[in-house]
């Protein structure tokens, strides 16, 4: 009997946190407005600050011998400290993000450059209203160095934003992070 009362309890919290709201939330009219107003203006950052990566045997490899941050798996990685950012601003996009994954096609190792790296004028740029909720999908094709990325974002006025990145070279890799105003620097 007791089994059975502790299995109902486990099955009622699932159900309970499965119901549970996502990151999309309510927000006043003031925020929705400055949510708008940014993203109209084609100029703000979204600092990622978990990746998660295609699961895979060398992942898992590298999760099962200790080598990741502290609080990681192979599916989920704390880059909160790595300043890994996609930037709009006006008609450019820039990212520098940690990459995790595999390697489909040959390239040029470069230990300094191993993340998703782009800087430039991007092809099929569309900013579209998401079918649901209040937010924002952003999409863009760019290339550099011989490597295509298809780019999708889901962008929230609670600041909670979702990057998939495609790549033509990499396994796809998903990013979570915050989105705010950018601040060009002078």
């Amino acid at each position: 009997m007791k089994t059975r009362t502790t299995y109902g309890f486990a099955l009622l919290m699932l159900f309970v946190m499965a119901c549970a709201s996502g990151p999309r939330s309510q927000a006043t009219p003031a925020e929705l407005a400055a949510f708008e107003k940014m993203i109209s203006d084609k100029s703000f950052q979204v600092d990622a600050s978990w990746a998660q990566p295609m699961a895979s045997q060398g992942l898992n490899s590298i999760a099962n011998a200790g080598l990741l941050p502290r609080g990681s798996s192979a599916s989920r990685i704390d880059i909160a400290g790595s300043g890994g950012y996609l930037r709009i601003v006006g008609d450019s996009v820039m990212a520098d993000l940690p990459y995790f994954g595999e390697r489909q096609m040959g390239g040029a190792y470069n230990p300094q450059k191993g993340g998703i790296q782009f800087n430039g004028i991007p092809k099929e740029f569309t900013i579209e209203p998401n079918k649901k909720g209040d937010g924002k999908t952003l999409r863009f094709n760019i290339s550099q160095n011989q490597e295509g990325y298809r780019v999708i974002a889901q962008i929230y006025p609670s600041n909670y934003t979702t990057i998939t990145i495609a790549s033509t070279h990499r396994t796809t890799i998903w990013y979570q992070g915050t989105v705010s105003e950018y601040e060009r620097e002078k």
